[in-house]
């Protein structure tokens, strides 16, 4: 994609909050299970208000406040896992924030949208957990997230704000030199599998400090 061309806009089709929880034989404390809301929600530094991020390890925090997933890639999974077919909904992968019309090959990292009235920017793609497999009850759902790069990306918050279902999301800006997000997971999934072909500079524009590539 030339780094030129912006992404579609869209609109907020649905947002998801989630309510603390466990998941898995150890009871392990989760946020994963989300349910629509149509309230207006204030945008904070850590994300909105009345969702729960419980391991701040892996979600939550000012880099991952707000996770963006595309409706378009459950039709991917499904596909790939058609079994599953009824699972494969949006607000089941815990996403926040759920549109048609921006995809992880179109967005890049560094990207700055007005979402609502809050102002947000793409920091990096999710890298799924354990819990998400778990929840779908079939251990090949966060392999298959990461290697067709459809994981969808977090958003640090860079003013705060007000959204809810059915605002816009505007794009405003984009960094020189930005990569799409879809990008992140082919370089990540390169170095682990240690297979050959030119480093790419461990400088991406806009991308958080826990996925730096050295």
């Amino acid at each position: 994609m030339d780094n030129k061309i912006k992404p579609h806009e869209a609109s907020i089709e649905a947002v998801y909050i989630g309510e603390l929880s466990t998941i898995g034989p150890g009871n392990t404390a989760t946020g994963i299970f989300k349910h629509a809301s149509d309230q207006c929600h204030e945008v904070g530094e850590f994300g909105l208000n009345g969702d729960i991020q419980v391991d701040k390890r892996v979600h939550g925090g000012p880099e991952k406040a707000l996770y963006h997933y595309p409706a378009e890639h459950y039709a991917l999974l499904q596909e790939a896992l058609p079994h599953l077919n009824d699972s494969f909904i949006p607000g089941s992968i815990g996403e926040n924030i759920s549109t048609h019309g921006l995809i992880d090959t179109e967005v890049h990292i560094g990207d700055t949208f007005r979402l609502g009235s809050a102002i947000v920017q793409v920091s990096q793609p999710r890298r799924p957990c354990w819990k998400v497999n778990h929840k779908y009850g079939n251990a090949h759902i966060a392999s298959l997230l990461m290697s067709e790069a459809i994981s969808g990306w977090y958003y640090r918050i860079l003013e705060t704000g007000q959204l809810r279902r059915g605002d816009d999301i505007k794009f405003l800006d984009r960094l020189d030199n930005s990569i799409p997000v879809a990008e992140i997971w082919q370089i990540l999934l390169q170095r682990l599998n240690k297979q050959p072909g030119p480093l790419v500079n461990a400088k991406i524009p806009g991308l958080s400090d826990e996925w730096r590539f050295e």
